[in-house]
């Protein structure tokens, strides 16, 4: 990165930012400022129109016109962008609101299925006029006494209902409206409900009336749908607006603020088109190679696949500037640990194929992610293939390729897979902290303790696997060397007793946190024999519940398979990307040295789409 300092005349200010967005390769860098009361209303209608645009997205295109065209009458688009945004808010918000009416409509329906058609009417005429007033009970049916029916005027209304009894009480009432001193002494066991307010019938018409309201609310939204591209275009001038606004803002006010000056970074390779434009404008300018301590944005360089895991690294945070991007470093292993994790290889090929069918239908912004999901899911079905796991159906135990089991991993090995991975991916890390360390202090020298672990852990790994000859000469050199360089090359520059402290403490924080790590790893298995189990257990309760009724069982069986590997794949393909997020931001960066904290280079420039 190159950065810029413009010194511009206050009177120039707008114009030359305007300039500079047409030329569209510097981010300038913006400071902090206090929007006026009409710029935050246009950032409110600006989130507003998104929202807006990202609801109708939902409303499928031309439903608007194919229902005017069957209720044969004509339906046109809002004549603006913000009565078509505030008629989808008041209908959505509406919407809302009566499905909350209909769920409590649709419970207390639910009650007045045992009264009948009870007039809630005549019920208020019988209390004013006649001074009687009915009270509605309900009781278990085993705890119903007849004796009550020779004590009160009782109505049983429903018998046995649920293993209820519901029942009618007439009392009188004074004339102030209060019920007579006598009370109606039923036991603990019946329990007075609230007296009907509609019949059944009168419900299910309430019922459809909000039905009918929202299918209505429906429409609005269909309508305003019809302007979905409008509402994006206005909500990307708005951006574009406020981003100038920005802008404007952006630098230091000197001179009683007659002279500004304003930061700006372009890439390296683009600096000469800068520089012929700042020669044609009135300003004065100075260049400079950027610097850490400037906190430069961050532009990655990836190829193809690496930067199918830039939306993965991206969630932690993007390097400083003198720190290597690990994003093409962490793509290998991700994707592996995603295959493991999924581990079936019936789910990756669902997956693949679904991909490869709706690949035309893919926005081309969202087809990285496509190709992100490819990879993965080719990864799964190696190892769905590797461990014979195909829809929770093991390879190994079906009876015409028994005999090739021994090729198939078993679950001791793959937990010794698991602990390889970890075990590399730390190794790994901990080379890349080598040239890490040496890019960001800019000496070899800072890396040389890192070497030394790194030294020392291949040693010992060399040792147990019998390929180096423990007690032997060469043995002992490594290790002598690798002591060197982890006691008194931890601190180049430095007094070599703080030297010895540093690698003391750092030999007991490397000792606890390596094994730790490792454990780590062990997820990785444990998360595929769950997601293998778990379709085995569907398996067999489809075979189990089905039943031997011709047809039906072969539609229960599809139903429950349907509906249990539904919800593994989703729980699966969850765990398998939340797992390995956590590996690589936990272990693998901390290995690495990574430190992070860059800001992405974002150009000034018009946004058209």
């Amino acid at each position: 990165m190159t950065r810029f300092n413009v010194v511009l005349y206050h009177g120039d200010v707008e114009s030359f930012m305007e300039r500079l967005r047409e030329l569209g390769v510097a981010d300038v860098t913006l400071s902090d400022w206090e929007p006026s009361p009409e710029q935050r209303e246009r950032m409110a209608r600006a989130e507003r129109y998104k929202n807006a645009y990202m609801r109708l997205g939902a409303v499928k295109r031309g439903r608007a016109e194919k229902d005017a065209e069957e209720e044969k009458r004509d339906v046109a688009p809002f004549d603006t962008v913000e009565e078509a945004v505030e008629a989808l808010e008041g209908a959505t918000e509406r919407i809302a609101q009566l499905e909350t009416l209909r769920m409590k409509a649709t419970a207390e329906l639910d009650g007045l299925a045992m009264w009948g058609e009870f007039d809630p009417a005549e019920i208020r005429r019988l209390r004013e006029a006649e001074g009687i007033a009915l009270r509605f009970f309900e009781v278990p049916t085993k705890q119903y006494r007849t004796e009550w029916e020779w004590e009160y005027p009782i109505q049983v209304v429903a018998q046995n209902l649920g293993g209820m009894t519901y029942f009618v009480v007439a009392q009188p009432i004074d004339g102030a409206g209060n019920t007579l001193s006598e009370p109606v002494d039923l036991g603990t066991a019946a329990v007075e409900l609230r007296a009907p307010e509609m019949t059944f019938t009168q419900k299910e018409l309430q019922i459809e009336t909000y039905l009918r309201e929202e299918a209505q609310k429906q429409e609005v939204i269909a309508r305003a749908a019809l302007s979905r591209d409008r509402i994006w275009a206005d909500y990307v001038e708005l951006k574009n607006g406020i981003a100038f606004d920005e802008a404007l803002h952006a630098g230091t006010e000197y001179a009683e603020g007659t002279v500004k000056v304003v930061e700006a970074w372009v890439p390296t390779p683009l600096k000469t088109k800068l520089e012929e434009f700042l020669d044609g404008q009135p300003v004065v300018w100075a260049e400079e190679e950027a610097r850490v301590e400037q906190n430069p944005p961050i532009k990655l360089k990836n190829h193809f696949f690496a930067r199918l895991f830039e939306p993965i690294g991206s969630l932690y945070m993007l390097p400083r500037y003198n720190e290597i991007d690990i994003t093409p470093f962490f793509a290998p292993f991700f994707m592996l640990f995603f295959g493991m994790c999924f581990g079936d290889a019936g789910y990756g090929v669902l997956f693949i194929l679904a991909i490869v069918l709706f690949w035309r239908k893919i926005p081309v912004r969202f087809r990285d992610f496509a190709w992100l999901a490819l990879f993965l899911n080719i990864a799964t079905v190696f190892f769905g293939l590797l461990t014979g796991n195909v829809f929770g159906i093991e390879l190994a135990k079906v009876p015409e390729l028994v005999r090739f089991k021994e090729y198939f991993v078993s679950n001791e090995n793959m937990f010794n897979v698991a602990v390889g991975l970890g075990a590399a991916q730390i190794l790994f890390g901990m080379i890349l902290r080598i040239f890490n360390r040496w890019k960001q202090n800019g000496s070899f020298l800072y890396g040389l303790s890192t070497l030394g672990w790194v030294i020392l852990f291949v040693t010992g790994g060399l040792a147990l696997g019998g390929i180096l000859d423990a007690p032997g000469v060469v043995f002992y050199v490594l290790l002598g060397i690798a002591g060197l360089l982890i006691f008194f090359f931890n601190s180049p520059k430095k007094n070599p007793l703080v030297n010895v402290g540093v690698g003391l403490y750092n030999s007991y924080e490397m000792a606890t946190g390596v094994v730790g790590d490792l454990v780590s790893y062990v997820r990785l298995f444990a998360i595929g024999l769950a997601g293998a189990i778990i379709a085995q257990v569907f398996n067999a309760l489809s075979v189990g519940l089905s039943g031997n009724i011709p047809v039906v069982s072969w539609i229960v069986m599809a139903i429950i398979l349907l509906i249990g590997h539904g919800l593994n794949i989703f729980i699966s393909a969850l765990g398998a990307f939340v797992h390995p997020v956590r590996l690589t931001f936990v272990e693998f960066y901390k290995n690495a040295g990574f430190d992070g904290g860059g800001r992405k280079f974002v150009p000034f420039k018009r946004i058209d789409k």
